[in-house]
Parts: structure tokens; sequence; C-alpha cells
């Protein structure tokens, strides 16, 4: 490097003129090596790295910390020498001359995007702008091809297209210019100009001249992993990615970079002499003749070959009986493709070693999720694998419904990168073309690849080509054999095709016991598909806790509360509307209106709908029987029932409790709604959804509040990062509620009014003196009235009825949903599992609950929610998870309200980029969650919340923000062998 590198300013995002030198991460003089971050910077939108990616030393002058610099302005310079530490700025920034035949105009660089991460270089394929056409934001101007697909180039900027144009069919690589921008028609050049002759090298995105590009390097392959780092030395990030495509072993390479670092050109160089001895190929013999440049798809179609040839494979056959799968799919209106991706999907959930990976060194990474890859052939005889993603959670439907625009995108070679890159297995089917038998070939990445031929006499080959070091023989064989199985029997796994309720003379053929959500939902549900159905509820109208002590009547405290809460916030707005005071007997009036008016129409509906609603209290007699007692006392017999009879508050065994709640001075999450007026002083033990939602509501109404708490932290169900700021939050906001953790609650004395609360935090003991107790330390099944015995039905943990994600109990005809079978203890977590039992009822047997996609809301004052799962929850799972996280302090709305408490974090999988959790701490979540339930539920990816427009301004700009911050992550972790 004989002239010294300058560091530039560089444009981060579209909209970035200039950015803000927040502080330098190295010191003039420090050795820097490509990918090292040197220095941070502000731009419009975040605080981001500014990497290098030339090795040399930092030499100033130094833009200084807090300085504002243009995009593309020298910040600093890297030499090579230590010594070197000052430069000259106008030697160092003169460009070096462009070639004669070019010359460039003032403007604009229209530059060959990165539209992949593994993407190095782009073919232009066509411009779909003319030279001199006006140009608006957004606007398409070429198309350019990729590795595995054709993809639109867009641009951001205003103005007239001009020349030099790349002409079509160049190689340009990532980065160089294609065309120009110019600010007025006079401006335009008509020129065009190849790639390799000067359009390529350090232009910059305002003006100046351009140096040529003289080599390529390969297009880097997905999946693959970066060779490990060599013992003695260094090596770029690029260059071990390469090696551990190549199988190239750099503890052999010498450098040839500064100080010897281990370049790209250095692996490029070795070839494939440096391999490990499996990996070692002959050299290619010369071919005679005049041969044409390889397209991008062949080009890394070829280095993925290579790549394999250092995975140690075996093939294993098994022959299938595919016409029961084939009758199926037509049956249900989907392809036989989509057929055999949910079949092996099935085998896959037993044998998860198939659809995990070797990474390099020595580690296996296992996946949850099965992202099933299925080669496709393209309009002009390529070929390229879209990826079907999260087949183990969903439906036929869904999975028909994503995989019909995918495959009409792999004709046209329209595929986005997030699209076809990082399949957990890959299944290729040439039994179309009439193929008696092939291998395929697994590639980085994956651990295995089944080849299915034509039918024959004998069955439908099946070959697994599996990677040795991750699936052994045997695995592989029982997996063919589970594969085998669900294609020969799919009635075991598909949606059948009418209901599954035993025939018999019953009085009902569903009966339904308990009338709340998840009871309700699932009797609902029957009665539509025409299924006689009854429902038992202990109350003379429906809609069980959540109704009538649980979500409903603690919301209707909760706005009131919030009401109260926002008034802190007028002052700071230049709003004086004096001190609010509560009328409790009004609150309690529009409170039971409010649940009255519920509980009466959905009476109404229920009975419009055709369910049979009886009053009473349902006990088995047999598991075909029950006996009602009540107002609707009968006996009834039923074809299956769905036991849905929720869960009451738990009481702990605390010394004298049983007898502060018979007085009334203590009350429960079922009795605290039968207050005459609102404590002055209250004591609460638990510190779980209810207990800090009912601390909070009282504590806005004016009382002094205590929290006694068992576990580490309150709110245990959420996030630990959500908890901790919540109590933060709690601490800075709530004067008078006080929240203790770690507590052992000793006992309980005294009368309705006048109460003594014991407790133990460590050593210390203390006790706190109040008017009313709430004991909210969760809740807990009680089936003991359900004679459960009789119908054969057991147990499973605390108590809970024990069942699998379809609903079913042990006794095959009998479902349980809801609170009773324990887990999440919502209300829309048993709607939908009452919806999953109705479906399985009705023969839909694929319908799961899902409950890593389920959510929940806790109305503490910031909100608490989630969806999905958190980073150690994805991880214990098997997902590489990644999460990035944003405070509420930075978002305008939050600020204008004066709700700056809190925080939200995104969970993503940092290789197929899918969304696995959101969590938040913020005052509106109970409206923010439901976007994040949409990205959760329907498998949604970082790429495509980045690229959804959200309206501004309005918090929900946040999901698009985290989703962009950490894909820059992503791919910086990339670049740096990460």
């Amino acid at each position: 490097m004989a002239e010294p590198y300058v560091i530039k300013m560089p444009q981060l995002t579209d909209t970035m003129t200039e950015g803000v030198l927040v502080s330098w991460e190295k010191a003039v003089g420090a050795r820097v090596e490509r990918g090292d971050v040197v220095a941070t910077i502000e731009t419009d939108k975040a605080i981001m790295d500014v990497e290098v990616f030339r090795s040399g030393y930092l030499a100033g002058p130094l833009a200084e910390a807090d300085s504002v610099l243009p995009v593309g302005e020298a910040i600093g310079y890297i030499t090579d020498s230590a010594a070197a530490t000052v430069v000259a700025p106008a030697a160092a920034g003169t460009p070096e001359p462009a070639p004669a035949a070019v010359s460039l105009p003032e403007g604009y660089a229209v530059k060959m995007p990165q539209l992949s991460d593994t993407m190095t270089e782009g073919v232009l394929v066509s411009w779909e702008k003319s030279l001199g056409d006006k140009i608006q934001r957004g606007d398409v101007v070429a198309t350019v091809e990729t590795d595995k697909a054709i993809m639109d180039v867009e641009v951001f900027r205003e103005g007239y297209l001009s020349g030099p144009l790349v002409v079509a069919d160049a190689v340009v690589p990532v980065g160089e210019p294609i065309a120009w921008l110019v600010a007025s028609p006079e401006q335009v050049q008509r020129d065009s100009a190849a790639a390799s002759t000067g359009m390529a090298g350090k232009a910059s995105s305002v003006h100046g001249p351009a140096t040529p590009v003289i080599a390529t390097m390969p297009a880097l392959v997905s999946g693959t992993h970066p060779a490990p780092r060599p013992q003695q030395g260094a090596a770029s990030p690029f260059a071990r990615q390469l090696a551990g495509q190549q199988g190239v072993d750099l503890n052999r390479l010498r450098g040839s970079g500064p100080a010897g670092v281990i370049v790209a050109a250095d692996v490029l160089a070795a070839g494939g002499d440096t391999a490990p001895a499996a990996s070692t190929r002959p050299s290619e013999p010369a071919v005679p003749g005049n041969g044409r440049a390889m397209t991008a798809i062949e080009r890394a179609i070829t280095q993925a070959m290579v790549a394999s040839l250092s995975i140690p494979v075996f093939h294993v056959t098994v022959r299938a009986r595919p016409e029961a799968l084939i009758r199926a799919a037509k049956a249900h209106q989907i392809s036989v493709t989509v057929a055999i991706a949910k079949a092996a999907s099935q085998a896959l959930g037993k044998h998860p070693l198939v659809n995990a990976a070797y990474q390099p060194t020595d580690k296996i990474v296992e996946r949850g999720q099965h992202d099933i890859g299925i080669a496709a052939t393209t309009e002009d005889g390529g070929l390229v694998v879209p990826v079907l993603r999260g087949v183990e959670g969903k439906g036929l439907d869904q999975l028909q419904a994503e995989w019909t625009p995918l495959v009409e995108k792999a004709r046209k070679r329209r595929l986005s990168p997030s699209e076809y890159t990082h399949p957990t297995f890959t299944i290729s089917n040439m039994g179309m073309y009439g193929i008696a038998q092939f291998d395929a070939i697994v590639t980085p990445g994956t651990a295995a690849i089944i080849a299915i031929a034509g039918n024959g006499p004998e069955g439908m080959p099946i070959t697994i080509t599996a990677d040795h070091r991750v699936v052994n023989g045997a695995e592989a064989a029982l997996f063919l054999k589970d594969l085998k199985q669900a294609i020969e029997h799919p009635e075991a796994w598909l949606a059948s095709t009418g209901p599954v309720i035993p025939e018999g003379n019953y009085d009902v053929q569903v009966l339904v016991i308990g009338a709340g959500p998840g009871g309700e939902d699932c009797a609902r549900e029957l009665v539509e598909n025409g299924v006689k159905t009854a429902m038992v509820n202990n109350a003379p109208l429906p809609g069980g806790e959540c109704l009538w002590r649980g979500c409903i009547p603690s919301k209707a405290w909760r706005a009131a509360a919030d009401h109260i809460r926002d008034r802190e916030h007028d002052a700071a707005m230049g709003l004086s509307f004096g001190k609010p005071s509560l009328d409790w007997v009004r609150l309690e009036q529009h409170r039971r209106g409010i649940l009255q008016t519920r509980g009466e129409m959905a009476l109404k509906t229920d009975q419009g709908m055709k369910i049979q609603v009886l009053e009473g209290y349902a006990r088995f007699t047999g598991d075909h029987s029950v006996e009602i007692s009540g107002k609707d006392a009968r006996t009834l017999t039923f074809g299956a029932c769905v036991i849905a009879t929720g869960a009451p508050a738990f009481v702990p065994p605390i010394p004298g409790i049983q007898e502060a709640l018979k007085s009334g001075a203590a009350v429960t999450s079922d009795t605290v709604w039968d207050l005459k007026q609102p404590p002055k002083r209250l004591c609460v033990i638990g510190a779980g959804a209810i207990g800090m939602e009912m601390a909070q509501m009282f504590h806005d109404f004016g009382a002094e509040v205590r929290v006694l708490e068992a576990l580490p932290r309150p709110v245990a169900e959420m996030e630990k990062e959500i908890a901790e700021q919540l109590m933060k939050a709690i601490a800075h906001n709530s004067p008078r509620l006080q929240v203790l953790t770690d507590v052992k609650v000793a006992g309980v004395t005294g009368q309705v009014g006048q109460l003594a609360v014991r407790y133990q935090i460590g050593e210390e003991a203390a006790t706190y003196n109040c008017d009313l107790l709430l004991v909210a330390t969760g809740k807990r099944p009680d089936t003991s009235g359900l004679n459960l015995a009789a119908a054969g039905v057991t147990l499973g943990e605390r108590a809970a009825i024990a069942t699998d994600a379809t609903g079913r109990s042990n006794v095959p005809h009998i479902y349980a949903v809801g609170d009773v079978i324990g887990g999440y203890m919502l209300a829309h977590t048993a709607s939908q599992q009452g919806r999953v039992a109705a479906a399985n009822l009705l023969g839909h047997n694929s319908v799961r609950y899902d409950a890593a996609k389920d959510c929940g809301v806790t109305f503490t004052r910031p909100q608490c929610a989630f969806v999905g799962l958190s980073l150690e929850q994805a991880k214990a799972a098997g997902i590489g998870a990644v999460e990035v996280k944003v405070p509420m302090s930075i978002d305008a709305k939050a600020m204008m309200t004066g709700e700056t408490d809190g925080l939200i974090k995104m969970v993503a999988d940092k290789v197929s980029h899918r969304i696995v959790g959101v969590h938040f701490l913020a005052d509106h979540a109970d409206t923010l969650v439901g976007e994040a339930v949409l990205m959760v539920s329907a498998g949604l990816t970082l790429e495509q919340v980045a690229e959804a427009i959200h309206p501004h301004p309005t918090q929900t700009e946040l999901f698009g923000e985290m989703a962009r911050r950490l894909l820059s992550r992503l791919r910086r972790s990339v670049k740096a062998g990460g």
C-alpha cells in the first residue's frame, strides 16, 4: 500500500448524507486488521460501527469526536508503517487517475447492490430505464443476476440516468458503479463501459474518477462456515470463509498480506492442495476449445460442489409406495411436493440429527425448525432450491399457499435471498423425469438430502445422502423407515376428511364442561360444523373466569387507574385539570354493567348457534356419561367430551391465612370483586401478573401497597430484563408501592381492617400492618368434583389434566383445554386450545397448539407483554438465536406522551432470520403486541419486517428499526467471519 488508505464516512442508510463521529475505538499508531472496528458513528437512525477492510496502522489527522462529516469525507487514514502516524490530507486524498477512455460525470453513482450476505458480484442482465430518463426515489433502473436469482436494482435518489452505463452481461463486483444519476438532462453522458475496463473501483458516491478492479473473488456458498483461525499468525475474515468453503487448511499457508496475514488470494492460490486428505482431488486436465464464461448460478453450483467434496457422506436407500400419499394430496388439493415435505417433517421430528448440521470445528448445530429446501427447475434450465420454512408448525393449506408463489418465482429466478438461503434439510425429486435412481449431493449447512426417483414395480426409491460427522448409518436407516411409514400411511398425520367423534346412540355428540373462553370457543366451532353439542356451565351466564373474575373486571379497574395515572403527564403538556378523585360506587356500577351485558350477549350467541346450554355441575359416571346436578339436573351420554373447567385461585399453606379469608380480612383474585371500598393499606402476596396488576391499580387509587414475592423477581413468566426494568420503573414512579422479592411469609394474624403479615427476607424478620390482604399466588386446577377416575382420565403435574398438543387426554375421546391443563393460564390460550380440540374432533389432526407462538400481556404500568420465545428459551430449543433491543426513551411518540419507561426486544434465528419472539415493557404494549403476534405466528423474517412500511410517528416504527439493526449486525458478523 504505497499511498495511505483513506477511511471515509460511510453511507450506512439510503437517507444518510452525513454522520457524527461518536468515538474512536483505535488509537493513532494502533495496528488495524481487516474487519476491525475503528470508530463508531451516529447516523440519522442509530449509533453504528465503522469497519475497515485494509490492514495497516491507524494514522491521523483523525476527525474529532462529535464532529459532523458528510458521507464520503475522510475521517482517518491507514498506512503501511507504524512510524507514519500523520498523513498530509491533500496527498492522501488525491484520487488515482481514471483510465482515459472513461469520463465520469458529476453525480451520484448507482452501484451493484449486495442482495445477499454471500454475494460478491453480479451480472447486469438488463436496463429498465434509458439514458436521460427522469428517475424517482424507489424506481427500478436495472435487473442483476446473483448466484441464485434475477433481482431488481432500486435507487433512492432523484435525477437523470447517465452513463457510462455498464453493458448487459457484464460482471460487476458488489459496490462498484453501474451507472450515474445527474441533476439535469444536460449533464447526461451517453457512454457505455464494461465493468472490466474501468467502471469499477474506488468511485465516490458524490463524484470523482474510478480505478479498475482486476480480479474477482468466487461467490461464497450460503450455509458454509469459516475455517478455524490459524494456530499462528492471522487470516482475514474473507480468507477464513473462503477456506472453510474450499476445505483449505490455513495452518499450511503463508500469508502475503501485511504482517503476514493470510488473505483470500492466498487461499485461491493454494486451491485444494493444502486441504486435508479427505478433501483433496486431482488437478483438472486442460480442455481444448473456446469456453464461455459461467453464469453466476453455474459458478455458485460449482463452488457448492467443490465445498461438498470435504464432507464425508454415505448413502442409504429405501423404497416406498407413494399411492396413498398421492391420493391424499389430491383429496386435500395440495401438491405432492408439499405432501412429501410434510411427511419428511414428520420423520425429522423423530430424528432431529438429520435436521442438524456440522459446524467447524467439531460442533453440531441442532435446529428445532424444519426449513426444507426443495430443488426446482428454472425456465432457462437452471436449478434453485426455494425453502419452505417452519414446516413442522404449519398446516397443509398454509404450506401450499406459501409454496405456490415460491415455485413460480423460482421458475423465473426471482427468489429473494430469504426465500432460498439456509435450509436445514433438502429434497431433490427427479422422479418426475423418469429417473430410476440417483444420489443427491449434501452441501455445507445441512446434514442430509434425500433423492426421490421415479415410482417402479417395487416402489419409489428414496436415497438419503448424509454427513457421517452428524448422522450415523443406523439413524439414517431409522429416518428412512419413518419417512416410508409417513408416505405410505398419510392418514396418521394428514388432516382427515371427516369427524373422529365416536358413533353411537348418545344424547349429544360432544359434551363441553365449562363455558369460559376455552369451552365456549370449542362448542361454537363444533356446532358451526354441524356437530350436536351441549355445554354445561356452573353459573347462569357463560364467560368463565375471564369475564367474571379476571380479564374483563380487572381491566375495567385498570382503565380507571390509567386515567388517574395519566394526569401526572398533564403539567408537562401545559394542562391543568385538578386532582382526580375516585367514586368507588360509580366505578363498580360501570364494571358490573360491562360484565352483565357481555354475559347476556354470550348466552344469546350460544343459544342462537344451537348450543344446548345447561346450568349445573357435571360429574363423570363413566367414560361416555355424566350426571349433572343443579338447575338443569339430568344424566347425559356423549360421544366425546371436552373439559374446560378452569382453575381457581391457589392459596398456599401459610399459618392464619385460611382464617383471614373466611373472615373477609383477606381476599383472593376470585373474591376481591366484592370489596365495598378500596383499601388504604394493602399487602399482596405474590408478584405474578395478577398480583402486580392489582398492586398498581390500588396504588393508583390511593393505597399504600407492599408486595411480597417468594421468587427472585416479579412477573417471572416474562423475559428476565423486562421484569427487571419493570421493578426500576415502579421504584421511580410509584412512591407508595414497594415490591420485595426472595420473601418467605411466616404468618397472618388480626381481623378485618387490622391485619399483621409477618415475613422474612434472609435473616431479617419484619411485619407489615394493613387493612386488606390480597392472596395472588396463582391458580391451580381443582378437578376433585369431576370424578375423573370414572372416565379413566389421569392427571399430570400440579394436578393438571395431562394432554398432548391437540388437547387429547389419555382417553382418546376425552379432551381438556385451558387452565385445567396448566401451562399459560390465559384466556386467549384457552380459546386457541378450544379451537384446536374442536378441529381435531372434526378430523383435522394436523392442527396443534404451539406454546412457542403464544403471547400474553400483564397490565401493569408500563405494561409487560410477550409473544414467542425469549433468547434463553430459543437457545434451549436448539435455535441459534440473537436479539436486538431498543429503549422506549428514543421513540418520538413516547416522548410526546411522556411514556418513555421501558424497552422492546426482538429475538430472531440468526441463520434463517425468522423472528421467534418479541418482548415488551411499554405503556401501550397491549396494542403493539398484535403486530408482533403476526410476525411470530406467520414466521416472518427480519427482511420482511425491515422492508414493511410503518407509519410515522407511531411506536410500530420500532419494529422496522429493530429488524434493520439486527440485519446490519448479522451482516457485519458474517463479514467478520463470526
